[in-house]
């Protein structure tokens, strides 16, 4: 991890956040005449606005209720992950622009816009600190500039996940106070991104310590209630800000969130990557086969609760309703993510259903535009919002076992209230816990049992279908020790894991599934005569291009010859590359169990 001594002169210009940015000056400069007004200092830390993730990141999330079929690295991480020669998520690059930054800062004569700007790189290095924490967990922590010769530091152990959340939440703690009351727009972060930042962390942190406790991850079951009670604290000064709400405007709120443009979102957004100058794909992933086919699978469709509140889970013939039916009366927001019957697209083009677009049957409209944006998408992607804010914090006092009935009133139920939901019960939830997501098909194995048991998985509930497709879902599996939900395969290569399944189908036949009165799935038997398709859709044969649980009816099943398989005592931690550890001389150490798997030539 060798960090050059150099100063960064020559930055091209930074339009990630959407923001009209002036060019870093391209003459070479010096420290020591830069870093002296705030012009300065907001052109050199707009740089670090390029960690936010990409737009692809969310939507082509590593998830048991999202599949495609593109590269899949996360999902099948443990089969087929390798430890690197060199990279692999471990570089610092940016950690030294970001103290490099906050050592310069004396520069500046002006002490209040020295405190903003502090406040700035103390975000930025808590960010960066974070997102390693989630993937190798105990990290070297360095707070100053590295030079090519300081090999004692350049090359020093790792210090512990409970040094470095303690330097996250200090970092923090500072930003949160120098920061500005609100940002210049949405695009630049302001006191509140840093307090989500802060709960979003002590949350992560507190729960990864909770399920991993006597694991090989946490070996010496660090404790883990203050940083959950921090992590309600944070979330609630951000609730009680007055500065933000939820977006609930129109007939369709969720699903016109994930498509507003800008001041569209203004809200609930507290930090956001504009597309407003680039553009993505996200409604091309949905629409072009060649993009990856995307679709929601079974699992997670069967978590949306019908629309008197009850669960769909409880019907005795739940797992044979058709996609037709299974959509019908249920939680309005799973109609602003799926494509159901009758739905119209943002940009007022009515979304039809082609199979060939979804690799398992369940077609996608979160962050979708429609047809017109297939070339190019500008909806904006949001980084913070005050949706993640409520289950935060509902969450972390669930798990900390101390939430009432009103910290779920100013939360959860709030969510609910966006789209019309009846409210949930904390008694209710807790004395009838929910057997779907407990039970061994599709719940989880690992949930605490305790009291408060059945108000967490209603949590876990609300927070799959609210924050999918927003890149949480695979660390949440990491710090809930629930790897294994992607399993189709046991590490006895025993094939009775989970598959992601689609919606059943009853039988061979023509269905129309978007409602618009044309026969537009349909499905021949793998023998005899089969059924003519309209003008733009491509018939599927049982077991050619479809495969179904009960061979001529049942579930569709998406992927099944992709391998996917976790070992529990391995994958919870990336593996450090092997240059890195060749270079420290034996200081530092491989991530548990990596050692014996075979590397990268």
């Amino acid at each position: 991890m060798k960090l050059k001594n150099i100063f960064l002169c020559g930055l091209a210009a930074l339009a990630l956040t959407g923001c009209n940015l002036d060019e870093f000056p391209k003459d070479s400069v010096s420290p020591e005449t830069f870093f002296k007004t705030e012009k300065e200092l907001k052109l050199y830390s707009n740089q670090f606005y390029t960690s936010l993730p990409e737009a692809s990141d969310f939507y082509k999330e590593s998830s048991d209720y999202i599949v495609h079929s593109l590269s899949y690295s996360d999902a099948v991480r443990g089969y087929a992950h390798v430890v690197p020669s060199t990279g692999g998520g471990w570089n610092f690059s940016m950690l030294r622009h970001i103290n490099y930054f906050l050592q310069n800062l004396y520069r500046c004569d002006d002490a209040a816009v020295r405190a903003k700007y502090e406040g700035v790189g103390r975000f930025w290095r808590a960010y960066f600190y974070f997102s390693k924490l989630q993937l190798f967990g105990d990290l070297p922590w360095y707070d100053q500039v590295l030079n090519s010769d300081d090999d004692e530091l350049l090359y020093k152990e790792r210090d512990s996940r409970d040094v470095i959340i303690k330097h996250i939440i200090d970092d923090l703690d500072v930003a949160a106070k120098q920061l500005p009351e609100a940002g210049e727009n949405k695009y630049h972060i302001c006191r509140y991104t840093a307090l989500a930042l802060k709960a979003r962390a002590c949350l992560y942190e507190g729960t990864f310590r909770k399920y991993h406790a006597g694991t090989e991850f946490n070996p010496n079951s660090l404790p883990y209630a203050d940083l959950l009670q921090q992590a309600a604290d944070a979330a609630l000064e951000v609730m009680k800000s007055g500065k933000y709400q939820l977006y609930a405007e129109g007939t369709r709120p969720y699903y016109d969130y994930f498509v507003g443009i800008g001041a569209t979102s203004e809200k609930e957004t507290i930090l956001s990557r504009s597309y407003g100058l680039a553009t993505h794909e996200a409604s091309a992933f949905a629409l072009v086969v060649s993009k990856g086919s995307a679709g929601f699978t079974r699992a997670f469709a069967l978590t949306y609760l019908d629309s008197d509140g009850s669960r769909f889970t409880d019907k005795a013939d739940y797992l044979t309703e058709p996609f037709t039916e299974e959509t019908k009366n249920r939680d309005p927001r799973m109609a602003q993510t799926f494509l159901t019957q009758n739905f119209t697209y943002k940009d007022g083009t009515q979304g039809l259903y082609r199979k060939n677009l979804s690799v398992t049957g369940y077609p996608v409209v979160k962050f979708v535009e429609g047809s017109e944006a297939i070339s190019g998408s500008h909806v904006d992607i949001p980084i913070f919002r005050l949706g993640e804010v409520y289950l935060n914090y509902a969450e972390a006092l669930a798990e900390k076992g101390t939430i009432t009935q009103n910290d779920i009133d100013i939360s959860i139920n709030k969510l609910r209230d966006r789209v019309h939901m009846p409210h949930l019960s904390l008694a209710d939830a807790n004395a009838h816990p929910d057997a779907f997501l407990k039970g061994e098909a599709y719940g989880y194995k690992n949930v605490d049992k305790g009291d408060n048991c059945g108000v967490i998985l209603e949590i876990r509930r609300e927070r799959g279908i609210e924050l999918v497709m927003e890149g949480f879902r695979y660390q949440d599996l990491v710090r809930w020790r629930e790897l294994t939900r992607f399993d189709n395969q046991n590490a006895d290569e025993t094939s009775n894991g989970r598959e992601f399944f689609g919606p059943y189908v009853p039988s061979k036949g023509r269905y129309d599934m978007d409602g618009d009165g044309v026969f537009d799935f349909v499905v021949n038997p793998e023998t005899g005569r089969g059924y003519p398709a309209p003008t733009g859709v491509k018939a599927v044969t049982i077991n050619k291009d479809i495969f179904l649980t009960e061979d001529t009816k049942g579930m569709i099943i998406a992927l099944q010859d992709m391998v996917r398989r976790h070992d529990e005592k391995r994958d919870y931690l990336y593996p450090i590359p092997i240059t890195e550890l060749t270079l420290s001389k034996g200081l530092l150490k491989q991530n548990p169990n990596w050692d014996d798997i075979n590397r990268e030539k």
